[in-house]
């Protein structure tokens, strides 16, 4: 027992020995040397060398039972692929901590930091500035109040107004951690990459400033000149101009006022092309009531063109060109407006002359009026909705109470919006009309019309009165309520199931 103690403490001894004579500081050279056995004096050449570290200085005094030194004038540090110069140098064998003050410049690779504080462990190959600090590659310069540098990691953490400054782009953080072999700039906090074409924010994520792939995981958008993007997830590549979002994307076009909503989103920057889907929702702004609209896919695309106003005469000065919006929604159209809703498979909006079309198979209801055709427009000015037009198979309906329906059809219609009310309704060749007249309310007959050209008045979006043009033909039946009901032109459908209640009944296709 006591003899396995004496070796156990035998062998610990030795160890500390050795550890003791590796932690030695070791003179490589010298030109002078004075002192006593307690502080050496050392000039000219000066060389310590101490873990795998090199050390010079003109002069220097070491401390024998501390084993540490002090290094004075045209101080230098090699370990390694690292090179450190400073004014003055305190190094401790202890912790193997060397304290460079003065002009200090560190290099390693392609990188060179400069500082007047920095703290550098020779052991541990780590590096600390703590107040401010300037690093320099072939592209970047990156500044910072606070510095740590891992050298065998190839990793610098960087802390308060941190600003990384390329030919392109700045990046300005209060935290970055940097990674000098892939170039990759990584942020946990409010981040901002500015640019001359965009800027994008974020509150986590990272940029390689050598691909200029950026993403951001953490309240992050990309915002240019005409349009806005936001993800919970913002993939981003400079050189292409290229970002997609995933999860509560929110693309706005912010010259247009149009806002997409999704789980996906698309941009390219060059095209100027927007793209969502999953769960998406169209948001336009109509001075102040905004339409709401969901499909299973919408692209949204800026184009330039020569403006056609230009010398024509106008006195007031026109521009070159004039840009113009184009939205396209495919598939399970719907969309609600408080005094307008409608369906249909696939729509198209054009700013450059206000128009929306709606293909296949679309009714729009305005009020208690329901429209219906090949395809319906809708002219735009001054962002309000003046005029809807149907280009075939025109036919409008009207609920005149639960079982009668007020009718009208033929080739084309025109319908022409003021204040947001429906007022007059024309419609072209073939034209023919069913409809019920009251008096004060009471029914007093059924009128059956037949007319190549009408006209057709509303009050408060309901039908009061008619003009017809070109001989018209029919005649009046007394009020039967159980033949009112059957009282159809050919082709009449009523599709109040399938209308739009709310902006949240847009999901639900029906």
């Amino acid at each position: 027992m006591y003899k396995q103690s004496y070796f156990l403490i035998l062998f610990s001894l030795l160890a500390l020995s050795a550890t003791a004579q590796k932690r030695k500081i070791e003179i490589t050279q010298c030109d002078v040397m004075s002192g006593d056995r307690y502080v050496r004096r050392l000039q000219g050449n000066v060389a310590f060398r101490h873990e795998n570290a090199t050390m010079y200085c003109d002069s220097a005094r070491l401390y024998v039972a501390d084993n540490r030194f002090e290094a004075f004038s045209n101080v230098r540090i090699i370990d390694g692929t690292v090179t450190i110069y400073a004014d003055t140098l305190f190094y401790s064998s202890q912790t193997s901590l060397a304290q460079l003050r003065g002009r200090i410049t560190m290099t390693n690779r392609d990188m060179t930091l400069t500082t007047r504080k920095l703290d550098y462990n020779v052991r541990e190959n780590v590096g600390y500035y703590p107040d401010k600090g300037k690093i320099t590659d072939r592209s970047n310069t990156l500044t910072s109040v606070v510095g740590l540098y891992y050298v065998k990691e190839n990793l610098i953490q960087f802390k308060k107004n941190v600003v990384l400054v390329n030919a392109d782009y700045t990046i300005r953080t209060d935290t970055l951690s940097y990674h000098t072999i892939s170039k990759v700039a990584s942020f946990m906090g409010p981040t901002r990459v500015e640019s001359k074409q965009n800027l994008i924010y974020t509150e986590r994520g990272w940029y390689n400033t050598e691909t200029n792939i950026a993403q951001g995981v953490k309240k992050s958008f990309l915002q240019s000149k005409s349009y806005y993007v936001y993800g919970d997830t913002l993939n981003y590549n400079r050189n292409t101009d290229i970002g997609t979002a995933h999860r509560n994307v929110q693309i706005i076009d912010t010259t247009e006022k149009i806002t997409l909503l999704g789980n996906k989103g698309f941009l390219n920057g060059k095209q100027r092309l927007a793209f969502a889907t999953g769960n998406l929702q169209v948001v336009k702004d109509f001075d102040g009531d905004s339409l709401f609209m969901h499909a299973d896919s919408v692209f949204s695309q800026r184009f330039t063109m020569a403006n056609p106003a230009k010398n024509a005469g106008d006195s007031i000065a026109q521009a070159d060109s004039i840009e113009y919006n184009v939205v396209k929604a495919f598939h399970k159209v719907r969309f609600y407006k408080s005094d307008l809703q409608g369906v249909c498979d696939s729509l198209n909006y054009n700013s450059s002359d206000s128009l929306i079309v709606l293909l296949n198979r679309p009714i729009i209801w305005h009020e208690a009026n329901q429209l219906t055709g090949r395809t319906v427009q809708l002219r735009l000015k001054n962002d309000k909705i003046e005029e809807i037009f149907v280009d075939a198979n025109a036919f409008l309906v009207e609920q005149d109470d639960s079982t009668r329906f007020n009718q009208m059809k033929g080739n084309t219609l025109t319908g022409y919006i003021k204040d947001n009310k429906l007022y007059r309704v024309d419609i072209q060749k073939n034209g023919e009309a069913v409809y019920f007249m009251r008096d004060n309310d009471e029914l007093v007959g059924v009128n059956n019309l037949l007319c190549n050209d009408m006209t057709a008045n509303l009050i408060n979006g309901k039908l009061s009165s008619f003009v017809f043009r070109k001989k018209p033909e029919g005649f009046i039946d007394p009020p039967n309520d159980e033949k009112d009901a059957e009282v159809k032109l050919d082709n009449f459908q009523w599709f109040s199931t399938v209308r739009p209640l709310n902006r949240l009944d847009i999901f639900n296709w029906r």
